[in-house]
């Protein structure tokens, strides 16, 4: 599969910030389900779980979603999780699946985990300037090894 470019990511972009709006407007609660990507920032909580394999489906509605900002390449929100408000930024790259409660409208798009590709100005990068990228032969997808998503497991003890 080809690299994608920056105005291809641009347009799935769009398309993703108004397919948010029309579901708010339209379904006032929905679900977004954000794969793991190295912007994703859940307040303290971050991925627990499988969640930093599978994602994380989350509920956007006017119960559990508060301060909906639409910025150009994420929209924040504070969600509630459990009794306690997380501030999210969801980063439209990683934004994987759209649907409703019933799930009769349901869409998937393709994500981006890593930054795109914009050509260099000109050849005189040195080896410390380039990141080491990581394939992954099973999604067909390569991740910057330096792209991690930390998560503080230490505020959580189990009885």
């Amino acid at each position: 599969m080809d690299s994608p470019n920056l105005e291809d990511i641009q347009a799935l972009r769009e398309f993703k910030k108004q397919l948010f709006s029309v579901y708010w407007e339209r379904f006032g609660t929905f679900y977004v389900h954000v794969m793991p990507h190295p912007d994703l920032k859940i307040g303290k909580r971050g991925l627990v779980g499988e969640e930093p394999e599978s994602g994380i489906i989350l509920v956007i509605g006017p119960r559990a979603a508060r301060d909906i900002k639409i910025e150009e390449e994420w929209v924040y929100a504070e969600l509630q999780f459990g009794y306690t408000w997380e501030q999210v930024f969801l980063p439209w790259d990683g934004i994987f699946r759209y649907f409703d409660k019933s799930q009769q409208t349901v869409t998937q798009m393709r994500i981006y985990l890593g930054k795109p590709d914009i050509p260099p100005k000109k050849e005189n990068l040195t080896p410390a300037e380039t990141k080491e990228e990581v394939s992954d032969p099973e999604s067909g997808t390569s991740k910057r090894k330096d792209n991690v998503i930390q998560v503080d497991f230490g505020s959580k003890t189990k009885k």
